[in-house]
């Protein structure tokens, strides 16, 4: 095994600067989550040049969210899915101010970490299957879905359906620090709680009103109160509103509560004690809205199998892959909460997901497609 993955080493390496032209083609398709048009766009042009390679795809629609651009090659059950999506965290216009560009072996560009890096990696290996350069040992399956940076709420059904016609899940996210695989991913909560009270004036007559924003102080700090660091659990308020006018005791409020965890007890526990809230003044009455968006990517016995795998191949191609847990969730935390075995973070080394310092090292998209070809050659 160890001269094939050599093998395909050199193959990738010999087409990196087209990897590299996918990638600008990728980056240079402005992608952000709210403009669905736009996401369709990138959709359209991946599956144009997956056909254009001999790989068929086609766009599925999601309601309100754009197309996921979905590829398949060889049995449609059993192999391998490969996993990614379209959107990113950028507004359109990014590009004016932070343009795709490549300095001192560092593709910069908005969404060229996360993940378009990924696409192009995924797209030069099957583009290497279509010419038979590569030859899965299983079917596969590509998704890239258009609404992962916002929750995955109009193509989960299409993801999980899609998930459970395969054995196992890659995840082309960007690698961890240090160019480590994900092996298990915090569950991701979103809480929007709800206050109802009584105005009236700030001045004349205050102890007539219930105030929903006093309401709303208190359940923050009780919120804040349910985190446990030892176990990892951060419950954070966030974002709050309240009042319309300076001299009237505010009668509504609303505040939302982000809250990550790493078992789905914790989510269980975090989510009974939002819920056991009572106010203090029994005037407000308090509702609350969401929960759990994300289950936890919990390691288990058949993911660190992929994982164990993922770095011996690794091994022979010249570097070592580590294994990190992150705080972040992705589309992984719904294939492995389906119950299929999913290793993520199989995407390009870099950093700055997110932000202006956005960046990927040119040097690791062939060797990542080396490393994802292998696994889909693996017959383990």
């Amino acid at each position: 095994m160890s001269a094939r993955v050599r093998d395909l080493n050199a193959l990738f390496f010999a087409r990196q600067k087209s990897m590299l032209a996918d990638l600008e083609a990728l980056v240079v398709r402005e992608s952000p989550s709210g403009e669905p048009a736009l996401v369709s766009d990138l959709a359209c042009w991946i599956a144009a040049r997956l056909e254009a390679a001999g790989i068929a795809a086609s766009r599925v629609p999601c309601a309100g969210r754009g197309d996921a651009l979905l590829a398949r090659a060889g049995p449609e059950r059993g192999g391998a899915l490969l996993l990614g999506h379209l959107d990113t965290v950028w507004p359109a216009g990014t590009l004016e101010g932070i343009p795709f560009r490549v300095e001192a072996g560092a593709a910069r560009g908005p969404g060229v970490y996360d993940m378009k890096g990924g696409i192009a990696v995924v797209v030069a290996v099957l583009e290497a299957v279509a010419r038979g350069d590569v030859i899965p040992a299983w079917g596969l399956t590509l998704l890239l879905t258009p609404d992962e940076e916002i929750g995955t709420h109009a193509s989960r059904d299409l993801l999980v359906a899609e998930a459970l016609k395969r054995d196992r899940v890659f995840v082309l996210e960007p690698a961890g620090e240090g160019g480590a695989a994900k092996i298990a991913r915090k569950g991701v909560g979103l809480v929007t709680a709800r206050f109802s009270g009584v105005a009236a004036h700030a001045g004349l007559e205050p102890e007539k009103g219930a105030s929903a924003l006093l309401e709303m102080s208190r359940f923050a700090l009780y919120a804040d109160a349910l985190a446990d660091v030892p176990s990892g659990t951060s419950v954070v308020p966030t974002v709050a509103a309240s009042g319309t006018t300076t001299n009237v005791v505010p009668e509504s409020a609303a505040l939302s509560v982000d809250f990550r965890l790493w078992t789905q007890a914790e989510g269980e526990r975090v989510l009974a004690g939002l819920r056991a809230y009572r106010p203090a003044d029994s005037r407000v009455e308090v509702t609350l809205d969401g929960g759990v968006n994300r289950p936890p990517m919990e390691a288990t016995e058949a993911s660190l199998a992929l994982y164990r795998r993922a770095a011996a191949l690794a091994k022979t191609l010249g570097f070592d892959l580590g294994a990190v847990r992150v705080g972040g969730g992705s589309d992984g935390n719904l294939t492995a909460s389906a119950g299929v075995p999913t290793l993520d973070g199989l995407g390009p080394s870099g950093a700055g997901a997110h932000a202006r310092t956005e960046h990927l090292l040119v040097e690791d998209l062939p060797r990542r497609a080396a490393l994802l070809a292998g696994l889909l050659e693996d017959a383990a």
